[in-house]
């Protein structure tokens, strides 16, 4: 499938505000092991700035920009075109490095009395894929999803205690079960054709989960969101991490006393 995605972002401010420094991960993941491929990547923002761009410790494509001069909006706007596929993320070289930080705790994961209760329903000595399935299945059927009840920091024993929440939610709690049973489990940041919510709507960006099941089944994507539970041609990966916090669509600090307003806006389309 090939999709494109449209991906505005403003931030507006109530009194001028100056040095903004901002980074931006909004370039889909373009890695030879992915089931996809990033045909073209533009990002306008407004004001003008430079944009630069280096590669994060997972792998994640970031641009960055600053802005010194005096402003009262920064308009961030970036439009890709996706090549999606069906599949699994192959395996690399690098995982045995990173596996160690995808079965550990992390800002938004907690392994908290709740999560240790909630995963003991499930035997840890099953393979890592059934596992993995049955945790997200649970998920799924068990929480609520309900947009306002949760923010962008919301840790996993937040959810847990609420039973609700939306996608980034979801996803930590699975990370949570997951990781605290031994399976390495990482957060994704993207989209989802055809809606981001169960009721088919665009909202944002999409979280799901990746499940790395052994070298030669590499990593599988599911998502406890939705009941299909596995990431398949209507996803499209951004980039991945601990969780939340490694992989923000927009994130940067700037100098001044402006109330901050942010307003989002996401168009996945089909250009087939």
């Amino acid at each position: 499938m090939i999709v494109k995605v449209e991906h505005s972002t403003l931030f507006e401010y109530d009194n001028p505000i100056y040095e903004t420094a901002t980074e931006v991960r909004l370039h889909p993941d373009n890695n030879h092991a992915a089931p996809q491929r990033c045909a073209s990547f533009k990002l306008m923002v407004d004001p003008p700035a430079t944009i630069f761009e280096y590669t994060d410790f997972y792998g994640n494509i970031v641009n960055h920009f600053n802005l010194l001069q005096s402003h009262k909006q920064v308009k961030i706007v970036a439009t890709s075109v996706v090549e999606t596929g069906i599949g699994h993320s192959a395996a690399s070289e690098n995982d045995d490095i990173f596996l160690i930080d995808f079965t550990c705790q992390s800002r938004y994961v907690h392994f908290d009395q709740a999560i240790r209760d909630f995963s003991s329903r499930f035997p840890a000595n099953t393979d890592s894929f059934q596992l993995a399935e049955s945790i997200c299945r649970h998920i799924n059927e068990s929480f609520i999803y309900e947009p306002g009840v949760t923010d962008v920091h919301s840790t996993s024993a937040v959810v847990m205690a609420l039973g609700r929440g939306v996608c980034q939610d979801f996803a930590h709690i699975m990370l949570a079960a997951c990781r605290y049973l031994g399976v390495p489990a990482r957060y994704v940041s993207g989209y989802l054709f055809g809606g981001s919510t169960p009721d088919g709507r665009d909202e944002a960006t999409h979280a799901w989960c990746e499940v790395y099941c052994g070298k030669e089944k590499g990593w599988i994507g599911m998502d406890p969101t939705h009941s299909t539970l596995f990431a398949d041609d209507r996803y499209i990966k951004i980039g991945s991490g601990r969780d939340y916090d490694d992989v923000p669509p927009v994130r940067g600090t700037y100098k001044g006393n402006g109330l901050e307003t942010l307003s989002v806006s996401v168009k996945v389309s089909s250009m087939e």
